[in-house]
């Protein structure tokens, strides 16, 4: 009948037991964290623009699971701009062992969701013992089931320092593409610039053959001098030269854009665009864009888009991912105040003694806080908060110094081009060939072909170092304040079409 009575007893008091908890929480569900596997987007911009203030519920940013094994290349003969930032968002070996760190922060959300205590079963049986009271058959035993309970809610600040923690690293992914992004075009942009050089050095490698054979010819005529022919031979070996340097440049940049995008050379061979045929813009918002402020002058869009600089920082992701450190440290302040409250360990107890006599009760157990009362940690906790505040604010500070200076050096780029006269390198060979009848007719001598063939080339050399300097401060701008490079280029072809 003992034995009906304390297996009742067992079952109720695990039932009661088990149903104690400090706080309403959601439970973890116990399965493998899912790994979202969202499309990659079309377009190479990372959106930004969400409030400093509601970095509480962040959605799920561009961090993707990336199976490198499952990756299938098809080779292009020549890759877009958006095609390489969406072949490096995906495949970029960096960026696919950053985003493993999400599923890892996940998974210590589904730790912390999970109550950290058990309860604990302690029994005894003493079967040998000498009787002198009781009947036959009478063992003392006692069984003891307690529940360790948390009465500060320190369950509650786990899950929010958590939570917190998954929503820095997600913003630290999506830093990371940002700059993967911005590092894309940066090497886009100076393999299209190379290319420029190359077609420079092949235009004057073609000349300077031409002239060699037309001069050696004239040797032979007696229409000449030999050292004429030695002048124009010693400029063709060097510009043979250059042509092989400017080759070797150009597939120095496609592969280091192939490695930024995950791929081997054989899988990139080319890429397309030409930084002449490129439209450079000043960014801004859809009031910019419109037809009353196309026509508008340069200094006016550049002031309206400057105003916008401080929003452009404040939404950058790497200080939003601050303002996440900052619900963190709150998140441990506030658990390490409500640790200052011990927990209680209480339970059922049930004991029968060699008498045979029968006690049923609770027994509980707490800490008394006397000499560690929790303040020492509560104070650490306290600097780590005002210490990710001022590290929010100086991110902050720091991000919108590098927007105005990214802003300001593209202005300065895209004012000094639109200044320029923009000269082709398809004019070029025009004007050599100009030169050409020119000395065929006698007109000019070879020392002047040569000198306003060098002034030619340095025109054409120093148009493509202004477009370079624009490319390289609109990849800047775009790594600096998150703008899509949609906002601020347009890319023409070669017949002038979008």
């Amino acid at each position: 009948m003992n034995r009906v009575k304390f297996a009742r007893l067992l079952s109720l008091s695990l039932a009661a037991v088990m149903g104690c908890k400090s706080g309403a929480v959601a439970r973890y569900p116990r399965h493998e964290t899912p790994v979202y596997q969202p499309e990659l987007p079309p377009e190479s911009a990372i959106a930004v623009s969400q409030d400093a203030s509601e970095t509480g519920v962040i959605q799920q940013v561009a961090a993707f699971e990336t199976d490198e094994s499952t990756i299938e290349i098809t080779p292009f003969s020549g890759m877009s701009l958006d095609q390489l930032i969406s072949a490096a968002l995906s495949q970029n070996p960096d960026l696919v062992t950053l985003r493993q760190s999400e599923a890892v922060s996940n998974g210590a959300l589904g730790v912390a969701q999970t109550y950290p205590f058990n309860p604990f079963v302690q029994f005894q049986v003493t079967p040998w013992q000498q009787r002198t009271i009781g009947g036959p058959g009478t063992t003392y035993h006692y069984v003891l089931l307690m529940q360790t309970i948390q009465l500060a809610h320190q369950q509650q600040f786990r899950e929010q320092g958590a939570s917190s923690a998954l929503n820095s690293t997600r913003w630290n992914i999506h830093q990371a593409e940002l700059l993967a992004l911005a590092q894309t075009e940066r090497l886009y942009f100076t393999a299209l610039y190379l290319h420029g050089l190359k077609e420079l050095a092949e235009a004057n490698d073609r000349n300077n053959r031409q002239m060699l054979r037309i001069v050696e010819n004239q040797l032979a005529a007696g229409q000449a001098t030999a050292a004429d022919v030695a002048i124009v031979r010693t400029d063709e070996a060097s510009s043979r030269q250059q042509l092989q340097l400017a080759s070797a440049n150009y597939q120095s940049a496609v592969r280091d854009l192939a490695r930024q995008s995950g791929m081997s050379l054989e899988q990139i061979s080319g890429i397309e665009g030409d930084l002449r045929t490129i439209e450079w813009h000043i960014p801004g918002d859809a009031a910019l864009e419109s037809d009353a402020v196309a026509d508008a002058d340069l200094e006016a869009k550049a002031s309206a888009a400057r105003s916008a600089i401080p929003s452009w920082a404040a939404s950058r992701p790497d200080v939003m991912a601050a303002q996440s450190d900052i619900d963190v440290a709150r998140a441990g302040l506030h658990l390490a105040s409500a640790s200052k409250t011990p927990d209680l360990q209480i339970g059922p107890y049930y004991q029968t003694t060699a008498d045979g006599t029968n006690f049923l009760g609770l027994r509980g157990q707490i800490d008394l806080p006397v000499i560690n009362n929790g303040e020492p940690l509560e104070w650490q906790r306290s600097a780590e908060h005002r210490q990710r505040c001022t590290a929010w604010r100086q991110a902050q500070r720091r991000a919108e110094l590098e927007a105005e200076a990214a802003f300001d050096r593209y202005e300065t780029a895209v004012s000094a081009v639109n200044a320029s006269p923009d000269v082709r390198v398809s004019e070029l060979p025009e004007a050599l060939e100009g030169l050409e009848r020119q000395f065929l007719e006698g007109e000019v001598d070879i020392i002047r072909v040569i000198q306003a063939r060098t002034s030619l080339l340095q025109n054409q050399r120093a148009r493509l170092d202004l477009l370079n300097e624009v490319a390289q401060s609109a990849a800047a701008l775009t790594g600096a304040t998150g703008i899509p490079i949609e906002q601020i280029v347009t890319f023409h072809t070669a017949h002038g079409q979008k």
